[in-house]
């Protein structure tokens, strides 16, 4: 779902929250400040329905977050790294480096988040049931229920939703065939979208609850297309299956050293060719770090002419690095989570054998794709 603001971190995992998640939070406090809350629970001031409102919103977002970080510690478990959550407008999503290698694994990562909000929702009703005090009450029956739902909701077999998941893992086990299994679990995953999507229409036409309906046929259009995109990205595993750094990468990419000043990079080399970021490197050929159209952005322009590549590049120890010998699908996907649009092809002791770039395997994928190879 893309970086958020970053929160903090529980866990070791960095957790982000995207600003559409921020809309969720408001509509969740007004509409039971204004609206569930009063009707249910008469007789309070406008502050204790405002306080208990907010206080149920905030536990909303723990849920959500407990949610996801149920799906964080079981995929740890199976051996998978966890780059951060990022809680959204339509829920959460933890941000895996790889995928599970069995369908076990896959199975048992997408039920624990199920199984954790029905339990939390299940608990927060029992206490609802042993408290008598109004405002607990109203904060723990619909956190309760909201969980049971949240729960149940997911459970439904259509990818990318944690049961279409369980469903896809069932299927591969089955036949075999990961690629396959993810594309009958996504056309269920289409079929319960475009569902919700007719439901949202005769909800808003029918019922005169507009609002009800947009947020169904929302939910479905969100789900649909991320089913067709999981099926696109598993097509486009499949075309780079086998294939290595070496094969894709540019075996001799533009550099330059550490002392160059920023105006000589962006006269003598930006402005004449097609390259936007470069590797710098020491005189012995060692990698220094690398330096792109975003670094020189960021300097002022007066400071041009003082400034030194070494001063604005972004150094050795920052940097991700592939080796020639690599899978080009493990490096896209590291393209993707550090957000970079290349990679130095690094051999022992920083020795440089080329660059891999987005762009490029972007052209080997379309290629590929065309070919049908």
């Amino acid at each position: 779902m893309g970086s958020g603001i970053k929160v903090g971190r529980i866990l070791g995992v960095e957790i982000g929250i995207h600003p559409s998640w921020l809309v969720i939070g408001f509509l969740v406090t007004y509409s039971l400040a204004v609206g569930q809350f009063p009707i249910e629970y008469g007789g309070w001031t406008d502050l204790q329905y405002w306080l208990v409102a907010l206080a149920t919103s905030v536990l909303f977002f723990a849920s959500v977050l407990a949610h996801e970080l149920s799906h964080a510690v079981l995929a740890r478990r199976f051996g998978l790294k966890v780059t951060g959550i990022t809680l959204f407008i339509f829920g959460g999503a933890a941000t895996l480096e790889g995928e599970p290698e069995r369908p076990r694994d896959e199975a048992v990562i997408a039920a624990a988040g199920p199984l954790s909000s029905l339990l939390v929702g299940l608990v927060l009703l029992g206490l609802d049931a042993m408290v008598s005090q109004p405002q607990l009450n109203a904060l723990l029956g619909w956190l309760g229920v909201i969980n049971v739902t949240l729960g149940a909701f997911n459970l439904i077999p259509g990818f990318p939703m944690d049961g279409g998941r369980i469903l896809r893992a069932l299927l591969w086990k089955v036949r075999g065939d990961r690629f396959g299994a993810t594309k009958n679990a996504a056309l269920v995953g289409r079929g319960f979208g475009y569902l919700l999507i007719g439901l949202g229409v005769v909800v808003a036409f029918q019922t005169g609850s507009v609002f009800s309906g947009i947020w169904l046929a929302l939910i479905g259009w969100f789900l649909s297309n991320a089913a067709e995109s999981t099926v696109a990205q598993m097509s486009v595993s499949r075309t780079l299956s086998g294939v290595r750094v070496r094969e894709v990468m540019d075996a001799e990419p533009p550099s330059v050293g550490p002392n160059v000043t920023v105006a000589q990079l962006v006269h003598e080399h930006m402005l004449h060719g097609e390259h936007r970021s470069f590797l710098v490197r020491h005189s012995d050929g060692g990698l220094a770090g690398i330096v792109s159209l975003s670094d020189v952005r960021r300097t002022p322009r007066d400071n041009w002419e003082a400034a030194r590549v070494t001063d604005i590049m972004t150094r050795y120890a920052d940097l991700a690095t592939v080796g020639p010998e690599d899978d080009v699908e493990d490096a896209m996907q590291l393209l993707q989570t550090r957000e970079v649009n290349q990679l130095p092809v690094v051999l022992e002791g920083r020795s440089v054998v080329g660059m891999l770039t987005r762009a490029g395997v972007l052209r080997l994928i379309d290629t590929r794709l065309k070919l049908g190879v």
